[in-house]
């Protein structure tokens, strides 16, 4: 762990990534004169930056779905006190919530990055959290309705789609159009995204996002169904 190494706030940038991309960040670098020393991965900052902590780290992700977890929670637990800018080629929303509670300063995709780049750098360097304009919403937590709450908070608890419709008498297919909606707001996929989003300890927005036991689960009025 380098948490006790001395913070480089002025150079060399630390980039991480593969011989491809490697070249044609680098030359945005450049452009916008700033020094860089490059890494093939994760595990080669940690091993080589063993004194001279970078201040910014930009992180080359080619598949962030997968590749999120694995580069950048190394990264966040050896080098806390560094900012770290991801470039990929594309992600969703789900991903970018992921990556910002994981640590993550600043995304960047790679079709705007040689406008985007220079500037996200030095916003994420002045302490502000930079990601594409269409993802802007998933900066802060979602605002969900409270039958959006009720029926997610169930769905936490284990119940199915039956049961919730069963428990907070509404139709089954009002309960499927409330989690779409609320998938969507969370800006994930499935059942099991949206717990995972909610439970996990590190990342997760958390069981108060739900306000359970705060709230009834009964019926509501037909018009908030």
């Amino acid at each position: 762990m380098l948490a006790n190494g001395v913070l480089n706030t002025e150079s060399p940038v630390a980039l991480v990534a593969e011989e491809g991309p490697r070249e044609s960040i680098g030359e945005i670098l450049e452009e916008h004169d700033l020094t860089f020393t490059t890494f093939d991965d994760a595990e080669d900052l940690l091993a080589r930056c063993t004194k001279d902590v970078p201040a910014l780290i930009v992180l080359w992700i080619e598949d962030p779905a997968s590749w999120l977890a694995q580069q950048i929670e190394p990264l966040r637990r050896g080098v806390e006190q560094a900012r770290i800018v991801v470039i990929c080629a594309d992600i969703q929303r789900w991903e970018i919530r992921t990556a910002l509670a994981s640590g993550v300063a600043g995304v960047v995709l790679e079709d705007e990055m040689a406008d985007a780049l220079g500037p996200c750098l030095q916003a994420v360097r002045a302490g502000q959290i930079c990601v594409p304009r269409q993802h802007w919403r998933q900066v802060e937590p979602p605002a969900l309705s409270t039958r959006e709450k009720q029926i997610l908070g169930l769905v936490v608890m284990g119940y199915m789609n039956s049961q919730i419709a069963e428990r907070l008498f509404l139709a089954e297919s009002t309960v499927k159009s409330h989690l779409s909606s609320a998938f969507g707001k969370l800006g994930v996929r499935s059942r099991n995204e949206a717990v995972n989003l909610i439970l996990d300890s590190e990342r997760g927005l958390g069981m108060g996002i739900l306000a359970l036991g705060g709230e009834p689960l009964g019926p509501t009025p037909a018009v908030a169904q």
